[in-house]
Protein backbone atom coordinates (compact mmCIF):
# COMPACT_ATOMS: atom_id res chain seq x y z
CA UNK A 1 0.00 0.00 0.00
CA UNK A 2 2.76 2.25 0.73
CA UNK A 3 4.34 1.85 -2.29
CA UNK A 4 1.39 2.62 -4.27
CA UNK A 5 0.48 5.88 -2.09
CA UNK A 6 4.23 6.62 -3.26
CA UNK A 7 3.33 6.14 -6.83
CA UNK A 8 0.36 8.20 -6.99
CA UNK A 9 2.50 11.26 -5.69
CA UNK A 10 4.76 10.62 -8.29
CA UNK A 11 2.38 11.41 -10.36
CA UNK A 12 1.40 14.33 -8.51
CA UNK A 13 4.63 16.09 -8.83
CA UNK A 14 5.40 15.48 -12.41
CA UNK A 15 2.02 16.95 -13.26
CA UNK A 16 2.83 20.07 -12.08
CA UNK A 17 5.43 19.98 -14.99
CA UNK A 18 3.41 18.30 -17.53
CA UNK A 19 0.85 21.11 -18.37
CA UNK A 20 4.13 23.82 -18.43
CA UNK A 21 6.10 21.48 -21.35
CA UNK A 22 4.35 22.70 -24.09
CA UNK A 23 5.82 20.01 -26.58
CA UNK A 24 2.97 18.44 -24.48
CA UNK A 25 -2.23 -0.59 -20.76
CA UNK A 26 -4.33 -2.03 -22.22
CA UNK A 27 -5.60 -3.26 -19.11
CA UNK A 28 -6.44 0.27 -18.98
CA UNK A 29 -8.21 0.19 -22.15
CA UNK A 30 -11.64 -1.06 -22.98
CA UNK A 31 -13.34 -0.53 -26.09
CA UNK A 32 -14.52 3.08 -26.25
CA UNK A 33 -18.14 2.43 -27.87
CA UNK A 34 -19.57 0.52 -25.16
CA UNK A 35 -21.29 3.75 -24.15
CA UNK A 36 -22.29 4.67 -27.23
CA UNK A 37 -26.19 5.11 -27.99
CA UNK A 38 -27.08 3.17 -31.43
CA UNK A 39 -29.59 5.64 -32.04
CA UNK A 40 -28.89 9.41 -33.99
CA UNK A 41 -31.21 11.26 -31.19
CA UNK A 42 -28.49 12.66 -28.76
CA UNK A 43 -27.02 14.39 -32.24
CA UNK A 44 -29.62 15.50 -33.44
CA UNK A 45 -31.29 16.95 -30.51
CA UNK A 46 -30.36 19.62 -27.52
CA UNK A 47 -26.73 20.82 -27.49
CA UNK A 48 -26.24 19.96 -30.82
CA UNK A 49 -28.43 22.26 -32.46
CA UNK A 50 -26.74 25.47 -30.68
CA UNK A 51 -26.62 28.69 -33.72
CA UNK A 52 -24.03 28.74 -35.33
CA UNK A 53 -22.19 25.41 -33.44
CA UNK A 54 -20.10 24.47 -36.33
CA UNK A 55 -18.98 21.24 -34.61
CA UNK A 56 -22.73 19.97 -33.67
CA UNK A 57 -23.66 20.83 -37.28
CA UNK A 58 -20.44 18.32 -38.59
CA UNK A 59 -21.44 15.78 -36.23
CA UNK A 60 -25.09 15.94 -37.42
CA UNK A 61 -24.54 15.62 -40.88
CA UNK A 62 -21.58 13.08 -40.55
CA UNK A 63 -22.82 10.54 -37.76
CA UNK A 64 -20.25 7.81 -38.52
CA UNK A 65 -19.11 5.49 -35.29
CA UNK A 66 -16.12 7.79 -34.21
CA UNK A 67 -18.82 11.13 -34.61
CA UNK A 68 -21.22 9.38 -32.87
CA UNK A 69 -18.51 8.81 -29.81
CA UNK A 70 -17.39 12.58 -30.16
CA UNK A 71 -21.38 13.74 -29.45
CA UNK A 72 -21.31 11.34 -26.86
CA UNK A 73 -18.39 13.34 -25.13
CA UNK A 74 -19.78 16.35 -26.05
CA UNK A 75 -23.22 15.82 -24.30
CA UNK A 76 -21.35 14.66 -20.87
CA UNK A 77 -18.94 18.11 -21.14
CA UNK A 78 -21.56 20.52 -22.08
CA UNK A 79 -22.22 21.74 -18.08
CA UNK A 80 -18.38 22.15 -18.05
CA UNK A 81 -19.39 25.31 -20.38
CA UNK A 82 -20.05 26.57 -16.97
CA UNK A 83 -16.07 26.72 -14.89
CA UNK A 84 -17.57 26.58 -11.36
CA UNK A 85 -19.22 23.21 -12.43
CA UNK A 86 -15.53 22.06 -13.42
CA UNK A 87 -14.12 23.53 -10.51
CA UNK A 88 -16.93 21.61 -7.86
CA UNK A 89 -16.14 18.23 -10.38
CA UNK A 90 -12.57 18.40 -9.02
CA UNK A 91 -10.75 20.06 -11.81
CA UNK A 92 -8.06 22.26 -10.96
CA UNK A 93 -7.26 25.28 -13.21
CA UNK A 94 -3.03 25.40 -14.24
CA UNK A 95 -1.01 27.63 -16.89
CA UNK A 96 -2.42 28.82 -20.44
CA UNK A 97 -0.22 27.02 -22.63
CA UNK A 98 0.45 28.43 -26.77
CA UNK A 99 3.11 27.88 -29.26
CA UNK A 100 4.28 30.82 -31.21
CA UNK A 101 3.42 29.14 -34.35
CA UNK A 102 1.06 26.25 -34.11
CA UNK A 103 -1.61 28.23 -32.01
CA UNK A 104 -2.92 27.37 -28.01
CA UNK A 105 -4.28 24.57 -25.87
CA UNK A 106 -5.80 27.38 -23.60
CA UNK A 107 -5.25 26.38 -19.47
CA UNK A 108 -5.41 23.41 -18.38
CA UNK A 109 -7.94 22.01 -16.26
CA UNK A 110 -7.00 18.63 -14.69
CA UNK A 111 -8.63 15.85 -12.26
CA UNK A 112 -5.90 14.13 -10.76
CA UNK A 113 -8.72 11.17 -9.29
CA UNK A 114 -9.54 10.78 -13.15
CA UNK A 115 -5.89 10.56 -14.13
CA UNK A 116 -5.70 7.63 -11.34
CA UNK A 117 -8.72 5.93 -12.59
CA UNK A 118 -9.97 3.33 -15.30
CA UNK A 119 -10.12 5.39 -18.52
CA UNK A 120 -13.65 6.68 -19.35
CA UNK A 121 -14.26 8.96 -22.89
CA UNK A 122 -17.25 10.27 -21.43
CA UNK A 123 -14.65 11.34 -18.18
CA UNK A 124 -11.78 13.33 -19.81
CA UNK A 125 -9.14 13.81 -17.09
CA UNK A 126 -8.41 17.45 -18.80
CA UNK A 127 -10.74 19.97 -19.45
CA UNK A 128 -9.36 22.98 -22.18
CA UNK A 129 -10.36 26.46 -21.27
CA UNK A 130 -9.34 29.28 -23.19
CA UNK A 131 -9.01 33.08 -21.66
CA UNK A 132 -11.48 35.64 -22.88
CA UNK A 133 -11.43 39.02 -22.70
CA UNK A 134 -14.03 39.63 -20.26
CA UNK A 135 -12.07 37.23 -17.80
CA UNK A 136 -14.46 34.50 -18.17
CA UNK A 137 -12.73 31.06 -19.15
CA UNK A 138 -14.38 29.24 -22.08
CA UNK A 139 -14.15 25.78 -22.76
CA UNK A 140 -13.10 24.56 -25.89
CA UNK A 141 -11.84 21.00 -25.66
CA UNK A 142 -11.08 18.16 -23.69
CA UNK A 143 -8.17 16.24 -23.44
CA UNK A 144 -7.35 12.55 -22.11
CA UNK A 145 -4.30 11.44 -20.23
CA UNK A 146 -3.53 8.18 -19.42
CA UNK A 147 -0.30 7.33 -17.16
CA UNK A 148 2.01 4.47 -18.98
CA UNK A 149 2.72 1.18 -17.30
CA UNK A 150 6.22 2.31 -17.46
CA UNK A 151 5.38 4.20 -14.37
CA UNK A 152 4.95 0.49 -12.44
CA UNK A 153 7.82 -1.08 -14.23
CA UNK A 154 10.24 -0.72 -16.57
CA UNK A 155 9.34 -0.95 -20.12
CA UNK A 156 9.03 2.33 -22.24
CA UNK A 157 8.54 1.57 -25.73
CA UNK A 158 6.86 -1.67 -26.42
CA UNK A 159 2.90 -1.01 -25.99
CA UNK A 160 0.48 0.21 -28.17
CA UNK A 161 -0.89 3.29 -27.27
CA UNK A 162 -4.61 3.55 -26.37
CA UNK A 163 -7.62 4.45 -28.47
CA UNK A 164 -10.16 6.88 -28.67
CA UNK A 165 -12.87 5.06 -30.96
CA UNK A 166 -10.18 4.43 -34.00
CA UNK A 167 -8.06 7.68 -33.28
CA UNK A 168 -4.58 6.35 -31.55
CA UNK A 169 -3.45 8.49 -28.59
CA UNK A 170 0.30 10.38 -29.17
CA UNK A 171 2.72 8.83 -27.52
CA UNK A 172 4.27 11.00 -24.32
CA UNK A 173 6.23 8.40 -22.81
CA UNK A 174 9.99 8.81 -24.06
CA UNK A 175 12.77 8.02 -22.03
CA UNK A 176 13.47 5.35 -18.93
CA UNK A 177 13.26 4.37 -15.38
CA UNK A 178 16.80 4.40 -13.37
CA UNK A 179 17.69 4.15 -10.21
CA UNK A 180 17.32 6.45 -7.14
CA UNK A 181 20.22 6.80 -5.40
CA UNK A 182 21.28 8.23 -2.29
CA UNK A 183 23.83 10.74 -1.08
CA UNK A 184 26.49 8.53 -1.72
CA UNK A 185 25.78 7.10 -4.94
CA UNK A 186 23.79 3.94 -3.75
CA UNK A 187 20.74 2.77 -4.77
CA UNK A 188 17.78 3.22 -2.68
CA UNK A 189 15.97 0.64 -1.42
CA UNK A 190 12.05 -0.29 -0.89
CA UNK A 191 10.52 -2.62 1.76
CA UNK A 192 10.60 -5.57 -0.30
CA UNK A 193 14.79 -5.06 -1.02
CA UNK A 194 14.33 -3.75 -4.42
CA UNK A 195 15.38 -0.86 -6.26
CA UNK A 196 13.73 2.10 -6.21
CA UNK A 197 12.93 3.39 -9.79
CA UNK A 198 11.75 7.05 -11.23
CA UNK A 199 11.06 8.07 -14.70
CA UNK A 200 13.93 9.90 -16.42
CA UNK A 201 12.52 12.06 -19.51
CA UNK A 202 15.14 12.00 -23.06
CA UNK A 203 16.23 15.65 -23.28
CA UNK A 204 12.90 17.81 -24.41
CA UNK A 205 10.53 14.61 -23.34
CA UNK A 206 7.86 14.90 -20.69
CA UNK A 207 8.32 15.07 -16.89
CA UNK A 208 5.56 12.16 -16.78
CA UNK A 209 5.35 9.27 -19.04
CA UNK A 210 2.13 9.03 -20.19
CA UNK A 211 -0.35 8.85 -23.69
CA UNK A 212 -2.32 12.03 -24.38
CA UNK A 213 -5.26 12.92 -26.72
CA UNK A 214 -6.21 16.59 -27.49
CA UNK A 215 -10.10 16.82 -28.37
CA UNK A 216 -11.50 19.97 -30.19
CA UNK A 217 -14.85 19.33 -29.36
CA UNK A 218 -15.76 22.77 -28.79
CA UNK A 219 -14.52 24.88 -30.50
CA UNK A 220 -13.22 24.13 -34.64
CA UNK A 221 -9.40 23.52 -34.76
CA UNK A 222 -8.14 24.11 -38.69
CA UNK A 223 -5.05 21.61 -37.74
CA UNK A 224 -7.24 18.84 -37.30
CA UNK A 225 -9.73 17.73 -34.39
CA UNK A 226 -7.26 15.82 -32.49
CA UNK A 227 -3.88 18.20 -33.15
CA UNK A 228 -2.73 19.33 -30.30
CA UNK A 229 -2.41 23.20 -30.68
CA UNK A 230 -5.42 24.92 -31.77
CA UNK A 231 -4.23 28.40 -33.87
CA UNK A 232 -8.08 29.41 -32.93
CA UNK A 233 -7.28 29.76 -29.24
CA UNK A 234 -4.99 32.32 -27.33
CA UNK A 235 -3.98 32.75 -24.12
CA UNK A 236 -3.74 36.55 -25.07
CA UNK A 237 -6.11 37.53 -22.00
CA UNK A 238 -5.16 34.82 -19.35
CA UNK A 239 -3.66 37.37 -17.55
CA UNK A 240 -7.73 38.01 -16.09
CA UNK A 241 -9.18 36.83 -13.17
CA UNK A 242 -10.98 33.54 -13.75
CA UNK A 243 -14.77 33.76 -12.59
Amino acid sequence: MRKFKNKIYQVSIMLTGLFIWTACSESFIEDSFDNIEEDLTEIQEGVFLWENDEIGQFLRQNPSNQNRLLAQIRQATVKYQKFETAVNDGYMLDHCVEHPLLGGMGHHAANMGLIMSEFDPLTPEVLLYEPMPNGKLKLVGVEYIIPSTPLFGDEVDTLDPPMLGDVPFDNHRRGQMVPVLDEHGNEVLDENNEPVLRFQPDMGGPPLPHYQLHVWIWKANPSGMYFPFNPNVSCQYAQHDHH
